[in-house]
């Protein structure tokens, strides 16, 4: 069964047969399955990337269950998905950031071959190894983490940064679990009060819904200085408080996905008199994924608190209900086949937090 969506707001539970893997390809078995704001969007018609029909999703943990001709991963190896294609040939495909290549494809966005599926075809080279410890503890959350580990590599870290995070929904929380694990302190503003308990779990000095001047003394009476700005959000608010808080030498990350005719007004006299850096920020390699399973694996992160809910695969019209309807409740909601609901703590079904 795979969850496939014909167009804006038509979907269908497809109970189609998986094909045969060929050369190169293996099949994997679901285990478990993150939720994006990209999927919502593509559901809904609003996602400039789209394509339909397309099988969703791109956020997959699972376990080989077949393999085709030349491949060279065991049955039952855990695996993570790499969702991310280019076209091989480009400077930037060359060198390993296949996030930059101009012809970018996503799994289950622009790409067809989504992972909401029981069991689906993917190509060996796009799956990433993990560990049974961490496919059991964490499944699909590795997706996330894997780019807050972008970005904190992209923005660069020093002995003693502090940081402030700019939204705290999954992204901005996981930049926080990769961003402790180095050292940086982290203080946290979303518009929405029931963020502050997972953005404290994941290891957040402090959390205020302030805005405005009220958040900038919030800041004043906290620390000295703000290092790194990870700026989930990427308004002109948002990249204005950005510029006003920074510290001489600071970095502005831009982490939003950027929609079409999405423009920054920045005051350059900022950015030159405290010699300020912009940095931006797209998906992820996958040498991060590689970077975020060993995070879990060593201990250095617990992903844990990103996890707010699972629903079975048949119950994605439930899961989406529950994530427009209370959004600020959630930060990651994973789908999971209905056999291994509630066979652990990473799959037991509804609220985990909550």
């Amino acid at each position: 069964m795979s969850i496939r969506v014909d167009g804006p707001n038509d979907y269908v539970l497809d109970r189609g047969d998986v094909a045969e893997p060929g050369e190169g390809e293996v099949v994997v078995a679901l285990d478990s399955a993150g939720i994006c704001g990209g999927d919502l969007s593509h559901l809904r018609g609003r996602n400039a990337v789209a394509a339909y029909p397309t099988v969703l999703g791109h956020e997959c943990a699972g376990r080989v269950s077949r393999m085709g001709p030349g491949t060279s991963l065991a049955v039952g190896q855990p695996v993570m998905v790499y969702p991310t294609t280019g076209c091989g040939r480009c400077r930037a495909c060359l060198d390993g950031r296949i996030n930059n290549c101009p012809n970018i494809r996503v799994f289950g966005l622009s790409d067809p071959r989504g992972c909401f599926s029981e069991e689906f075809v993917v190509p060996e080279t796009q799956c990433v190894p993990v560990s049974d410890a961490v496919l059991d503890r964490f499944g699909a959350l590795v997706e996330p983490l894997a780019v807050g580990v972008h970005v904190v590599r992209r923005g660069g870290v020093s002995a003693g940064d502090t940081a402030l995070v700019v939204g705290t929904g999954a992204i901005g929380l996981a930049t926080t679990l990769v961003a402790r694990s180095r050292g940086v302190r982290v203080f946290g503003v979303d518009r929405y009060t029931e963020r502050e308990r997972p953005a404290l779990a994941c290891g957040m000095s402090d959390f205020t819904t302030d805005s405005g001047d009220a958040l900038e003394g919030w800041l004043r009476d906290r620390t000295e200085s703000v290092d790194l700005v990870y700026d989930t959000v990427c308004s002109q608010e948002s990249a204005r408080l950005a510029l006003r808080v920074l510290a001489p030498g600071g970095r502005y990350v831009a982490i939003a996905s950027a929609k079409p005719g999405h423009e920054l007004t920045l005051d350059y006299s900022a950015l030159y008199a405290r010699e300020l850096s912009v940095v931006a920020c797209r998906n992820y390699v996958r040498q991060d994924f590689v970077d975020a399973a060993g995070l879990l694996e060593s201990g250095k992160v617990d992903a844990s608190p990103l996890h707010t809910a699972t629903f079975p695969l048949d119950e994605f019209g439930r899961a989406v209900e529950e994530l427009e309807s209370n959004g600020s409740r959630h930060v990651k909601v994973l789908l999971t086949s209905r056999k291994l609901l509630g066979t652990r703590a990473l799959l037991r079904g509804e609220s985990a937090s909550a």
